[in-house]
């Protein structure tokens, strides 16, 4: 029995062996097979792919910053700085190197004490939604203290860095705002029509005025650079840089010393000023008033400034220049007399006589005097503004006719000047009523548009430009507001008669310098000779009732008109002033005016201002 058991033993362990061998051969084969798939696998990556992986390692370590390009500055004409680049501090982030947005949301808002918690917390909002691995700039600059306060806890919030950049500000604040405009955040609406690479690493534009119209001259192209960085966003070293290439300067024609003056006069005053030199179209001074101040929207105005901006009853947004629509009121008669004499409609010499009204058709229009002026020629009628002179004139006239003299100087149509949006304005016609109105013309209209009243509308712009071309006889140039070395005259106003041009404007002349010039008050210590033309512009119709001011609310009050230009000879300076329901006070549009072209003749001209004393220091060489 032991026998048969020992013989049973022997054959269990043989097969055991067996068996162990063939699971020792299997594992070994097996083992090769994964060694060589791991050899496989390590060739591929080190060989085949080495290229593409050592790329993405060295993505964990370098990235690719842009630079975003310096913004041309803006100068005035005596390159005074208008529009300036300070050097500030911002935060960027990158979201997917963050710990917890929250945490660092919170931080920043006690840092940014200034801000509003709220306009913070939006941000993150939005920020959380954005591409993870693209940096953000924080749309908040940060002062030095601010700064330091948050480099101290920067290792507790990482994948966000200091940095440094350029934000344009404006030393001036308020002043020219209109003409210069401002710079803001892209929005939404700008984004779609931008180039994605012209505008990287930048996020503001160009809104208003000249910082939009010459956008891409003052924005240049951003650059780039590779930065070495570590684990948490930190930045080690900068490596290759392509720098940005930065915007140019810009040399405005404004003088930002004459500008001021302007805008001192105008006060709290609602209108418009321009002055222009006539014979290049360059624009001196351009006011509209109210003002505000362009550096509330460099960083993004809070709601609240902006809602106190928006709902403020002088809208303060509003360019007056080139926006605002006013009746021209009496500063259309010397254009339309000249159209009158030129076209033989009526002599300069022929007289009417004036009564204080014009009746037609069982109407009165009255005359702004109610005694009349009695016999009034040409002259008399511009110089003391008659009416009911030009009351007759129209009808002999007729509405299409004064359309087609006054349109050549630019009456209804835009200048052409350098900034987005300027309107038109309206000089009515047959044609025009027709098309807008859908309508006949009827002659009493003509009669009210004779004393710029109806339908007729200008902005102040229009009105200095008008000037101009009447004070350089009838050559047609563009305003501008940014320099250029030549002078564009677009065309010269055919002249039939010289001498009809030198009477109509010795007539201004005469409105600031004869006895009963309408502006004699106000050029009385004038050095030298300058022509002019006063208006007023009703708001609203009396229908033949009584205009009381002290009755009225004052912005029913009557619009203050004044254009005119020095010295009348060799013009240096054409005005036009418009003040928003001034009336007939003290601080009408006239006194405004002289005082501009005072200023100028100081600035610029002190040998016309102050002859006496330059023959004294020429005596004296």
């Amino acid at each position: 029995m032991p026998e048969h058991l020992d013989f049973n033993s022997d054959s269990e362990s043989f097969h055991q062996k067996k068996q162990f061998q063939f699971r020792l051969y299997v594992a070994f084969i097996f083992t090769l097979i994964l060694f060589a798939i791991l050899i496989a696998r390590m060739t591929q990556l080190q060989w085949l792919e080495h290229e593409r992986y050592q790329g993405l390692a060295e993505g964990n370590r370098i990235s690719i910053e842009t630079l975003p390009p310096t913004r041309g500055k803006i100068f005035d004409r005596n390159h005074i700085l208008l529009a300036d680049n300070q050097p500030v501090y911002t935060l960027k982030l990158i979201r997917e190197k963050m710990d917890n947005i929250d945490a660092t949301m919170l931080a920043i808002q006690v840092i940014l004490d200034n801000i509003e918690p709220q306009r913070v917390h939006e941000f993150f909002q939005k920020f959380k939604k954005r591409n993870r691995s693209k940096s953000y700039s924080l749309p908040f600059s940060l002062s030095e203290a601010q700064a330091a306060q948050f480099a101290v806890i920067s290792h507790k919030h990482p994948g966000v860095t200091l940095s440094a950049r350029l934000k344009r500000t404006y030393p001036y604040g308020a002043v020219a705002v209109h003409a210069l405009g401002y710079v803001g955040r892209i929005n939404t609406k700008e984004l779609k029509n931008l180039d994605p690479k012209a505008y990287r690493g930048t996020d503001i534009i160009g809104k208003t005025g000249i910082e939009r119209y010459y956008e891409k001259i003052l924005h240049g192209s951003p650059g780039i650079q590779q930065i070495e960085t570590n684990v948490r966003g930190r930045v080690l070293r900068k490596l290759e840089t392509l720098p940005a290439t930065p915007g140019k300067d810009i040399h405005l024609t404004l003088d930002i010393k004459l500008q001021q003056f302007a805008e001192s006069l105008m006060g709290e005053m609602r209108g418009g000023i321009v002055a222009m030199d006539p014979q290049s179209g360059e624009v001196l001074a351009f006011v509209s008033t109210p003002t505000f101040d362009p550096n509330l929207f460099v960083d993004g105005i809070d709601h609240k400034s902006y809602n106190a901006l928006r709902d403020n009853p002088n809208r303060p947004f509003i360019n007056r220049v080139i926006n605002g629509r006013y009746p021209p009121g009496s500063t259309t008669k010397p254009f339309m007399a000249l159209g009158a004499i030129e076209n033989k409609f009526i002599s300069p010499n022929k007289k009417i006589y004036d009564p204080g009204y014009l009746v037609y058709k069982d109407h009165r229009y009255r005359d702004w005097k109610r005694t009349g002026h009695g016999l009034v020629d040409m002259n008399k009628a511009i110089v003391e503004s008659c009416d009911t002179y030009f009351y007759e004139l129209s009808l002999d006239m007729g509405i299409d006719n004064i359309h087609d003299a006054l349109a050549p100087f630019g009456f209804g149509a835009h200048t052409g000047i350098d900034i987005h949006g300027e309107s038109k304005g309206i000089l009515p016609s047959q044609k025009w009523k027709r098309e807008v109105k859908g309508k006949p013309w009827f002659r009493g209209e003509t009669i009210i548009s004779s004393i710029g009243q109806g339908y007729n509308l200008v902005t102040p712009l229009q009105l200095a430009r008008a000037t101009a071309i009447l004070a350089n006889r009838g050559k047609v140039i563009r305003p501008h507001l940014v320099r250029s070395h030549k002078t564009e005259v677009l065309e010269q106003i055919e002249i039939k008669k010289i001498s009809n041009w030198e009477k109509v404007i010795k007539s201004m002349e005469n409105v600031m310098h004869s006895k009963k010039g309408t502006a004699r008050q106000h050029a009385l210590h004038l050095p030298f000779k300058m022509a002019g033309k006063t208006g007023t512009a009703q708001v609203f119709s009396l229908n033949a009732g009584d205009y009381d001011a002290e009755t009225l609310h004052e912005k029913l009050h009557d619009h203050s008109l004044f254009v005119g230009f020095a010295p009348v000879d060799k013009p240096k300076i054409a005005i036009a002033v418009i003040a928003e329901n001034a009336g007939s006070g003290s601080k009408t549009a006239a006194p405004i005016g002289v005082k501009v072209i005072e200023e100028f003749f100081k600035l610029y001209y002190s040998d016309l201002y102050y002859p006496e004393q330059e023959a004294v220091n020429t005596n004296e060489n």
